[in-house]
């Protein structure tokens, strides 16, 4: 009987597309570029002292999004590690920043996101005046896209009431696309109806594509534990021990290919290709990043 509910209800946030608007691609206010990376056990620590730094763009009194991993309810570094998301809210709460909201919506077969966030225990989130949102039943917005292979792109509305957006992503290789680091996190912003065309054809250059409708302001790889096969939702899980931070979707996703590929052949697994603009994703990313200049 719950299963039939579940089913139900996720055919119903599937089918909600009465309330569609139209809006401008999300995109970060000018600035210059941020990058860095943090490796080994303290990792999480050395972020935090670096904070001042990499996180001056987030002053009071900014509204913030956090866009997580809830892709599933599965233990990180399938879903949001707690550990990392606390310590980013206590980098923001200490920059004076007084609005948070933590928003994603779960991927297909493990809709309603309400169940994946109430299954996460973020039971922190109060102590730092943040709230969480599933995406399922909000607004949408349609985007026109100047795009090959999406015309279009529909976002949750919600990210529009924000001046600030981060995007905290997990390293993983992934079954259908390969593998899944800053761009790929931004699908859970997208309509779930629309992310069927996404996984129909051509789906690295369909990725690469959310590029044209938002960009983040800033860009966390929580790469201290990955997923070297398999994934979304499980693997074989290596211990790189690795933050990456960046404003750049493509230098910062290039990192994350590296990093990926470094382990993979350091346990003898099948790796992807050591060039990683033999993927369409990137040479379509490189593409859209080059039109955008």
């Amino acid at each position: 009987m719950a299963n039939l509910i579940q089913r139900v209800e996720r055919k119903l946030i599937v089918n909600n597309t009465f309330r569609i608007g139209t809006a401008n691609p999300w995109m970060p206010q000018p600035s210059a570029p941020i990058s860095n990376s943090f490796s080994g056990e303290d990792s999480i620590s050395d972020m935090m002292e670096a904070s001042q730094n990499l996180f001056k763009l987030f002053k009071p009194p900014d509204k913030v999004m956090i866009k997580i991993n809830l892709n599933s309810a599965n233990p990180y570094p399938a879903s949001t590690s707690s550990e990392m998301l606390e310590a980013l809210l206590k980098i923001l709460r200490k920059r004076g920043i007084n609005h948070i909201c933590i928003a994603d919506c779960s991927g297909l077969i493990h809709l309603p996101t309400r169940k994946v966030i109430a299954k996460k225990k973020f039971n922190f989130l109060k102590k730092y005046k943040a709230r969480i949102k599933s995406l399922d039943y909000g607004s949408w917005v349609k985007i026109p896209i100047r795009g090959e292979y999406f015309k279009d792109i529909i976002l949750a509305k919600e990210i529009y009431k924000y001046d600030r957006f981060i995007n905290l992503a997990n390293l993983k290789s992934h079954s259908l696309a390969g593998f899944s680091f800053a761009t790929k996190s931004l699908v859970g912003l997208m309509h779930p109806k629309q992310r069927y065309a996404l996984h129909r054809d051509h789906l690295q250059e369909r990725i690469a594509e959310i590029a044209l409708a938002v960009q983040p302001d800033l860009n966390i790889i929580d790469a201290r534990k990955i997923f070297v096969t398999g994934g979304p939702d499980q693997g074989k899980v290596a211990e790189a021990n690795t933050i990456l931070i960046g404003s750049s979707l493509l230098a910062l996703d290039l990192e994350a290919y590296n990093l990926l590929l470094h382990w993979q052949n350091k346990l003898n697994l099948s790796s992807l290709p050591q060039d990683p603009y033999s993927n369409d994703f990137f040479n379509h990313l490189r593409q859209i990043q080059v039109n955008q200049l």
